[in-house]
């Protein structure tokens, strides 16, 4: 497993002041997901709000979106790969009449949507994901975009042991705060595979493997590793915790081709576009 760990890539007064920012401008943007995590997609109309309004996030979104990143991470994962080529689908500071429509619509709940209008989205959506396909899958440059979250992550948060989904490729969690002395548990741990088999499964069991390294969260700390099939990882359960463990993940993710690095991981995990869509 190819990883990396910079601390201070960040500073801790700069944490903060994204935390404090975060709160004042997008307290109640975030979505729910697995294990209560809060999630802000960076491609979403609530995060272009956040960055339209907060100096502190337009500057670490700049500096995240930009080849410089990109060949950063490549550098200290020592990836020499020449035909990746960033671009922006999903992300849209601001998107025209149409595409700010389907936004909107996408961050409702089905329910809510009213008959003409849930025609209107799928048709989009279906054009939108042909459009992608077309435009990214037959062409020898590797395109990626920089999808990733801003996530809050409360007690009872865990994910099992897994590598990440198919589409992902240079993967990085980046801290924004250290967890309560007197909590445990909300560790980033890796793990290698120790049964010898042809190929490793995309979620083993725990039993199947052993940890080989464990990374709290610390103010200004970026994590990052190339999602192979060897790149197993999970978080410890959060417990006895005061307030939030507050973090980015994301990654350089295939718009349209399949990650050949993935060849001896069994099980397919697909990338959810729908999220950043």
């Amino acid at each position: 497993m190819k990883y990396k760990v910079i601390d201070n890539f960040l500073s801790e007064e700069l944490c903060n002041n994204l935390i404090e920012d975060a709160e004042k401008f997008s307290k109640n943007d975030h979505i729910k997901v697995l294990n209560e995590r809060l999630l802000l997609p960076s491609t979403s109309l609530f995060f272009s709000n956040l960055l339209k309004k907060s100096n502190y996030w337009n500057a670490l979104h700049e500096k995240l979106n930009s080849q410089e990143f990109l060949n950063t991470l490549m550098k200290n994962l020592e990836i020499d790969d020449q035909n990746f080529v960033i671009t922006n689908f999903f992300f849209n500071k601001n998107p025209g009449f149409f595409l700010n429509k389907y936004k909107k619509l996408n961050s409702q709940k089905i329910s809510t949507i009213g008959n003409l209008n849930l025609i209107f989205y799928l048709l989009f959506k279906f054009f939108r994901s042909l459009h992608r396909i077309l435009k990214y899958k037959f062409t020898n440059k590797k395109y990626v975009e920089l999808l990733y979250d801003y996530s809050k992550s409360p007690n009872g948060y865990k994910r099992e042991i897994h590598r990440d989904s198919d589409s992902r490729t240079i993967v990085f969690l980046m801290y924004l705060n250290s967890l309560s002395e007197e909590g445990e548990g909300g560790d980033l741990r890796l793990f290698e595979y120790i049964k010898k088999e042809t190929k490793i499964p995309s979620r083993p069991y725990e039993e199947d493997c052993k940890i080989l390294q464990k990374f709290s969260p610390k103010p200004g700390r970026l994590v990052t590793f190339l999602n192979s099939y060897d790149s197993l990882h999970d978080v410890s359960e959060m417990k006895n915790h005061k307030g939030f463990r507050h973090f980015l993940y994301g990654s350089f993710t295939l718009l349209a081709k399949k990650n050949i690095l993935l060849k001896k991981s069994s099980g397919n995990l697909k990338t959810n576009f729908e999220i950043f869509d």
